[in-house]
């Protein structure tokens, strides 16, 4: 199982939901984090899992480390954190400005939505339900982080929007062993989660809608001097098309801003090269050529040097053994933390 296999929740809005994965709330601290995941990858890690089979073994494995693991590194990192609470923000206004077109009908979304009062109590204890069996049953696994995800999505919806109701017409989502589908008292297709309908993901439109989102955002970070979230913003847009001069030519001012010519340099002539007449290209190679011709002008005194000292070679001290003093195997670790 991969993030891109999930589609229902936030997923199903081209949102990669780590909370959900890890079953922690959307205010999880790094501590809560960090020790979330220890818990799940005991359960997951091949010297300490209770599976019976070798197929389970490596089931396990690989949901551990095409799934947690991806999911903590991004909860657990301060800049990639931010970038996850600055999608979740975003993507909770534009889902609560639209609140009769969004599908909700589990029942722990339903009791969250229709909560006037306590809504982070009942989110927090709705939560701490679901999350101590979320990865007990591995081929349940999808379902129960659609659950979370779904709440995850009512949670930000309500905060963007107290009074947010759901349309009384509205289709439900139905739990089951076998997935997720979609019904209501009408004729409504069912979804099957091995094999969505095409239009609920057509390609074109959610790649041009996922960089035309991505841009944005970091033409606002650009803005607001907040340099690293705008070029996080990008290196995702690269992925999904590497041949936008828009998008190298953002990059480029980026790390221009940061002072970083070497590679905004290399990103402003690929956006000249892939678009000549590109405008945020061109306004930017000439800013890096004022910047070059100032440099060179300056006393050798007042220039800045880009290169990085070098330093002693890494001692094995930090190093970890297999065994101690005594023999004893030592706990295996992933991302440097021991699990037991």
């Amino acid at each position: 199982m991969m993030i891109s296999d999930l589609k229902h929740g936030l997923f199903k809005y081209d949102v990669k939901d780590y909370y959900a994965i890890l079953g922690v709330p959307i205010s999880a601290s790094p501590k809560d984090v960090r020790l979330r995941y220890l818990k799940i990858a005991y359960q997951l890690h091949p010297d300490t899992n209770r599976a019976e089979t070798e197929a389970e073994k490596q089931k396990a494995s690989m949901i551990l480390s095409k799934l947690v693991n991806p999911a903590y590194e991004n909860l657990y990192k301060d800049n990639l954190r931010k970038e996850c609470q600055l999608i979740f923000s975003e993507i909770g206004r534009r889902l609560a400005s639209d609140q009769y077109k969004i599908t909700i009908g589990s029942d722990t979304a339903k009791k969250l939505l229709q909560e006037e009062r306590n809504l982070d109590k009942v989110y927090l204890e709705t939560l701490e339900k679901l999350a101590p069996e979320q990865y007990h049953d591995l081929d349940k696994l999808s379902i129960k982080i659609a659950l979370i995800s779904e709440l995850n999505m009512v949670y930000l919806m309500r905060q963007k929007n107290p009074n947010f109701k759901s349309a009384s017409s509205q289709p439900q989502i139905v739990v089951s062993e076998a997935g997720i589908s979609q019904s209501s008292g009408k004729n409504v297709p069912v979804m099957n989660t091995n094999n969505p309908p095409v239009s609920d993901n057509p390609p074109p439109k959610a790649t041009v809608s996922r960089i035309d989102k991505l841009i944005a955002s970091a033409k606002q970070h650009l803005e607001n001097g907040n340099y690293e979230q705008g070029i996080l913003d990008l290196r995702e847009a690269v992925k999904i098309d590497a041949s936008s001069s828009t998008v190298h030519a953002l990059l480029g001012s980026l790390y221009m801003k940061q002072n970083n010519l070497v590679y905004a340099r290399i990103h402003i002539n690929k956006a000249i090269a892939l678009n000549s007449n590109d405008s945020i290209a061109l306004q930017a190679q000439k800013e890096l050529k004022e910047i070059e011709k100032k440099e060179k002008s300056a006393p050798e005194s007042t220039v800045k040097s880009t290169k990085e000292v070098k330093g002693s070679k890494p001692t094995d001290k930090g190093k970890e053994k297999s065994k101690d003093g005594k023999g004893k195997k030592e706990p295996p670790k992933i991302f440097g933390i021991p699990l037991w």
